[in-house]
């Protein structure tokens, strides 16, 4: 079998800052909503009531959260592809081989 050798040159920063700001928002919704599932518990221990598990339990923080993880993620994520992209210029790229498994490019999708 024959080995595929491409060079990566360039990543797309929006694009990379993009998928690091949505998987941190992701990540930052589930981890919440199940903080908030166990704080609402405290919540209604409390003598607020019902009042005491919706600000007790942080129902605010699930919406505004993921919103500020994914603006954080996306200039974090920018800006690390710029400096990606900066040390693949003066590197000359990254050399990357792919091994060839015995389906040509020209097959996928004609199966």
């Amino acid at each position: 079998m024959s080995n595929l050798k491409l060079k990566l040159k360039k990543v797309d920063a929006v694009k990379y800052g993009i998928i690091t700001g949505a998987t941190m928002a992701l990540l930052s919704f589930i981890m919440l909503s199940i903080a908030f599932l166990f704080t609402s518990l405290i919540g209604l221990g409390s003598d607020a009531g019902a009042l005491g598990a919706i600000f007790g339990g942080g129902i605010i923080m699930i919406i505004l959260a993921p919103i500020l993880y994914f603006i954080i993620g996306f200039i974090v994520g920018w800006i690390g592809a710029i400096i990606v992209n900066f040390i693949l210029k003066k590197t000359d790229g990254l050399n990357l081989e792919f091994e060839n498994t015995g389906l040509d490019i020209n097959q996928i999708g004609n199966e």
